[in-house]
């Protein structure tokens, strides 16, 4: 724990929404807190019995149920925001990056937004150093003070798109396949030294605010043997399972041309859709595939900023109401305005998915039951979150109400509606997780902030002469890939 975290007894605030969306708003509520969980809820009915908290306005802290802990985002490595299929090779241009700082970034930028919980899809798959790695992580967590469900990265197949590697890397510019090979084509592990990983990470990292999820990169990226593997383990551990879900046009193409008698259902009969099943994205979900998922309790984590600086498209929300399936509100490391902002999150969830028009739409309730209860769920694999009650837990994102009403006219105003129009980073003062006080006035109390993030630019920008090497490569893969697209060879059906 960092030294500036510390435990609290009791929240006073002058506003307090029990159950956002769906209950009233309390004033002059005072939360007593015990061994992590609320152990009271009162309210005078007058903000000013708040003392010096009466400015605030107190719900439980959001949750993000799929990111990938980037401290150095994207675009300042020249990962531009375009088509995901070409996008994603840009990446290969990132320097390595010490774990710990890029995901202690990360993790702060989070919390500063009012987040508690976190999903975080590591993304190297070197078994050889991923113990190390995920204990940094775990670390930086611990240091920060939020929840994380660490999940670990596992593929055996098409490291470099929709085909076989070999046949990809033929395509490829002949200058660049040894570079390729010794950089991204590193040999996959059996699936029974994936397990063996997952158990290791899980006796050293898990714990009260720690679990550890089974990570298939995307299932177009696992053999069938890893699949079934990973599910039979889930089955017996209870441990989760998230994987990257029908994000893209381009995947619902390839999984079309591959699984003739539906890929969702293919994924069924491997054991692997069940309530500790989570998708990332599912913009290309059809009907029968949410009402799949549904039956089967499982759950999709949406993206809506990454999706559309990826171009993927708009998942369909209203389908997943209709269908009975649940979904989070996650960030993805995409936010709009690269800020990490879960509040503009919401709100632009909000309004994409509650048109006028729309047959099913995201009601405030459904929202924040999404961004809450199922966002939980999915990062820490229990249920019971996203009401402040006795018993539940005491994790909780004060923000300053008197800053964003500073304009509203006196009984005119809903306090929700203006939580729904207004809140953002800016107004983010304090965040607790387990009763502990982990952000005060917006500063996350267990780190540097400042220092952390200059030492991650300092050794990012030391790694210069990699960069350099790599960008070239990384054009020129983009180009192949872009070619190999175009000549529809995702849609070749099933390939050895």
């Amino acid at each position: 724990m960092g030294s500036g975290i510390r435990d609290v007894s009791e929240i006073r605030v002058g506003r307090l929404l029990t159950k956002p969306g769906d209950g009233p708003c309390l004033y002059g509520a005072a939360i007593a807190l015990q061994d992590g969980r609320v152990a009271s809820v009162e309210a005078s009915g007058d903000p000013a019995s708040a003392g010096e908290g009466k400015r605030f306005i107190a719900l439980p802290a959001l949750t993000n149920p799929h990111d990938h802990g980037r401290g150095l985002r994207h675009v300042a490595v020249g990962a531009r925001d375009q088509m995901f299929e070409l996008w994603r090779p840009a990446l290969y241009a990132l320097p390595p990056l010490d774990p710990y700082l890029n995901s202690v970034v990360a993790f702060a930028r989070q919390a500063q937004a009012g987040v508690g919980s976190i999903v975080q899809v590591y993304s190297s798959i070197r078994t050889d150093r991923l113990l190390d790695d995920a204990i940094a992580i775990c670390r930086a967590a611990r240091d920060v003070g939020v929840r994380l469900s660490f999940v670990v990265p596992m593929r055996d197949k098409m490291t470099l798109g929709y085909a076989p590697d070999d046949a990809l890397l033929r395509r490829h510019d002949p200058r660049d396949h040894d570079i390729i090979r010794r950089t991204w084509l590193y040999p996959f592990p059996p699936p029974a030294e994936y397990m063996d990983a997952v158990k290791a990470v899980a006796a050293a990292c898990e714990g009260p605010m720690v679990t550890i999820q089974y990570g298939p990169n995307s299932p177009y990226a696992c053999s069938d043997a890893l699949l079934e593997r990973l599910a039979v383990e889930s089955a017996g551990d209870g441990r989760g399972i998230q994987t990257h879900l029908l994000e893209t046009h381009t995947q619902r193409e390839w999984a079309d041309a591959t699984y003739k008698g539906g890929f969702l259902r293919h994924l069924d009969e491997l054991g692997v859709l069940s309530p500790r099943f989570s998708g990332a994205h599912g913009v290309w979900l059809r009907p029968e595939d949410c009402d799949l998922l549904a039956e089967r309790a499982a759950a999709i984590a949406v993206n809506t900023s990454s999706n559309m600086r990826l171009r993927s498209g708009i998942a369909p929300v209203g389908q997943f109401i209709k269908s009975g399936l649940d979904f989070g509100i996650a960030i993805d490391s995409f936010s709009f305005d690269d800020d990490d902002d879960a509040f503009r999150e919401l709100r632009v969830a909000h309004w994409l998915h509650s048109m006028s028009y729309a047959e099913h739409p995201l009601t405030p309730a459904r929202l924040f039951g999404a961004a809450l209860k199922t966002g939980f769920r999915i990062a820490n694999n229990v249920d019971g979150y996203g009401v402040i009650e006795p018993g539940a837990p005491a994790d909780f994102v004060l923000l300053d109400y008197d800053a964003m009403a500073y304009d509203a006219m006196a009984g005119m105003v809903d306090e929700l509606d203006l939580l729904l129009t207004r809140a953002s980073n800016r107004f983010v003062e304090r965040v607790y997780v387990a009763g502990r006080e982990i952000v005060r006035d917006g500063k996350v109390l267990g780190i540097d902030f400042d220092a952390v993030e200059a030492e991650l630019l300092a050794r990012a920008r030391a790694e210069r002469k990699y960069m350099d090497a790599m960008r070239p490569v990384m054009r020129r893969s983009q180009a192949t890939l872009q070619s190999f697209l175009k000549s529809g060879g995702h849609r070749a059906g099933p390939q050895v």
